[in-house]
């Protein structure tokens, strides 16, 4: 799964192309293009933390 990456907080970020603002949820970033490797370098785009997905337990594991 790829990291995703979101605005910080505070921040409004277009996506490339100017159209939309970048989702706050999250998308992978592009690292080969210039626009949206500035803005994580800069820490305009932080990445999203990883949630532990909550599923059934393994077969066995009672713990």
């Amino acid at each position: 799964m790829k990291d995703l990456y979101r605005p910080a907080d505070g921040r409004r970020v277009m996506l490339p192309g100017g159209n939309e603002d970048w989702p706050v949820s999250g998308l992978p970033a592009d690292f080969s293009n210039p626009y949206v490797a500035r803005l994580v370098r800069d820490g305009d785009l932080v990445k999203v933390p990883h949630t532990p997905r909550k599923g059934k337990k393994p077969a066995g594991d009672d713990a």
